[in-house]
């Protein structure tokens, strides 16, 4: 027999042909070297679907128990499918010129005994499993390889303690599974002791069922071409499902932590509003990936550990408007004139010694720096997502290094002018007991406070298309305005009048116009009233009470000059 080769006997534990083959291998294996066997039993109500997925991950075709194949298993591939207890009984006489004597009667009593013991093996590990109650661990969009690079460091116990056994739920759609399957086996493949189970799940109520901690990898970036709000209400469609589901099912303390691309702060936002029996503060956003990028662009400036960088502040929205505060952060095993312990840190600012460089070329590339990754893998930076998640998930549970904040997108509570409700980024402390508290003593100048404006716009852009803000009518005029306005009609009101009356005057119309120019017999022009003749003076009288016929006409013209110039004065 080769000796790079081991069998592989799977079968129901109430067969009796699996009994036949179990016996023969044994017998074999005791006699041989070099022959390695390898059992797998399984219970009647378990055996087909068992066999289904197995013959369909390996290409067979097998329906009865039981199944023998053998591996090769320094070299990989897939096993050699041998066949039933028959083909078996061959394969072993072929060989090595043994052969099965059992009875029918000795079959049916070692199957007996193998259901029997079968059921004891199973009653003892559900009594084992009983006494510990693993978490509930459930991760979306799966099989991103984001995902695949957080497996190890979550079923090693290194985010959710070193004694607290697991159970992961991979969740995708189903066109994924066969892919999360391969998945499931690799993580099974690690040997940690405290990864329980990992299941794959395409329905994500059942994923989501009794789960103690939630996190989001959806990828919700804005495609080529697609209209902003037409984005953000696609954004909402998607995530409110999710939050439906986490609302009526998870555990009412679930902590959901949500990565990706795309609008994280308006998903967080909006998983709040949908998610009532959950508390607001179990719901966060992350952008410690930015947070990180910071330090390790400062830490390659310096010729430091970038985990000697620390305090580094992502104030906003880390896949939108954000602003990278440095104006506390400080530098450990920085290589100076002054030394201290461990615990002795440096001003960064001072250290860097270079406002321009701050200010222009260290922004510039922080913005660069993960499509500068991305290039030179030709890939996503998924190893470096997947740590991010991983550490902050894991201050989050045990409580972050006293001494220092860390980035975090929280529900406002009006901290730093952030209007309340909003999702924004804040440095924040985690306490051992499970908890993020904002560090609300920091001074921050008007260089922050001028970006903290924008940042609040363009989280208030997101919201309001989904939340228009109200129309809000114009204000009530107070008593004086009131009065101010009616003198000012009146006034109006008056000056129209008066203009109306000046045409009148000026226009004779009606009884008034019935004064006209009229010529006498003689050719001299003057100014008769039609209206009354009796009361005024003919200018035949005034001629004869005047001296001469020149002068008495020169005083009735200046008369009527000066009455019409009174009249256009008026007027």
């Amino acid at each position: 027999v080769n000796k790079m080769a081991k069998f592989v006997i799977a079968g129901s534990s109430n067969c009796p042909y699996y009994a036949r083959a179990e016996l023969l291998a044994d017998k074999l294996e005791r006699n041989l070297d070099d022959f390695k066997l390898h059992k797998i039993v399984k219970q009647p109500g378990d055996w087909q679907t068992w066999l289904d997925n197995t013959c369909k991950q390996h290409g067979w075709m097998h329906r009865k128990s039981p199944i023998v194949w053998r591996e090769l298993v320094d070299r990989g591939g897939k096993g050699t499918l041998i066949g039933d207890v028959n083909d078996f009984q061959e394969y072993a006489n072929g060989y090595y010129g043994i052969l099965s004597d059992m009875t029918s009667d000795d079959m049916k009593k070692v199957s007996d005994e193998n259901m029997k013991y079968k059921n004891e093996l199973d009653e003892e590990d559900r009594q084992f499993k009983s006494l510990s109650k693993p978490l509930e661990i459930c991760i979306t969009n799966a099989s991103s390889h984001i995902c695949y690079n957080m497996l190890d460091a979550i079923a090693r116990g290194d985010v959710f303690g070193s004694d607290i056994e697991v159970n992961l739920r991979l969740y995708d759609n189903e066109e994924q599974m066969e892919y999360l399957k391969g998945v499931e086996m690799e993580a099974m493949d690690l040997a940690h002791t405290l990864l329980r189970n990992i299941t794959s799940m395409s329905d994500s109520r059942k994923a989501f069922t009794n789960c103690s901690a939630i996190i989001i990898l959806d990828d919700f970036s804005q495609k080529s071409e697609e209209e902003f709000d037409v984005w953000i209400k696609r954004c909402l469609r998607n995530i409110t499902n999710y939050a439906e589901a986490i609302n009526e099912v998870a555990k009412r303390d679930v902590k959901v932590l949500i990565s990706g691309n795309g609008p994280v702060n308006f998903n967080a936002y909006m998983m709040i509003q949908y998610m009532p029996n959950i508390p607001r503060q179990n719901v966060v956003a992350l952008p410690r990936l930015v947070e990180n990028h910071a330090k390790a662009i400062l830490a390659e400036r310096l010729e430091v550990n970038s985990n000697g960088v620390v305090n580094v502040t992502i104030w906003g929205d880390s896949n939108g408007t954000y602003y990278c505060d440095l104006t506390k952060t400080r530098i450990h095993g920085y290589d100076g004139a002054i030394w201290g312990p461990p615990s002795f840190s440096v001003d960064c600012a001072e250290m860097v010694h270079d406002d321009k460089w701050l200010e222009k070329e260290f922004v510039e590339l922080l913005k660069t720096r993960q499509e500068n990754v991305e290039t030179m893998l030709q890939h996503g930076g998924h190893f470096s997502q997947a740590a991010a998640i991983v550490s902050a998930m894991t201050q989050w549970w045990n409580g972050s290094p006293p001494g220092q904040t860390f980035s975090l997108g929280v529900y406002s509570e009006g901290w730093y002018g952030v209007p309340e409700g909003l999702v924004c980024s804040f440095p924040v402390a985690m306490s051992p007991k499970g908890y993020w508290n904002v560090v609300q003593d920091i001074d921050i100048g008007e260089t922050t406070k001028n970006k903290l404006t924008e940042i609040i716009k363009d989280l208030q852009k997101q919201v309001e298309v989904i939340y228009p803000p109200p129309y809000v009518p114009p204000p009530t005029p107070t008593e004086s305005e009131k009065a101010a306005e009616s003198a000012a009609s009146a006034s109006a009101e008056t000056i129209k009048d008066t203009s109306d009356k000046s045409k009148t005057e000026s226009q004779p119309e009606g009884e008034d116009s019935d004064k006209a120019l009229t010529s006498d017999s003689e050719g001299i022009t003057s100014l008769t009233d039609t209206s009354d003749t009796e009361t005024r003076p003919s200018l035949a009288k005034i001629e004869e009470d005047r001296e001469g016929e020149t002068t008495a006409y020169s005083n009735i013209v200046t008369d009527n000059t000066e009455q019409s110039t009174e009249s256009d004065t008026e007027s």
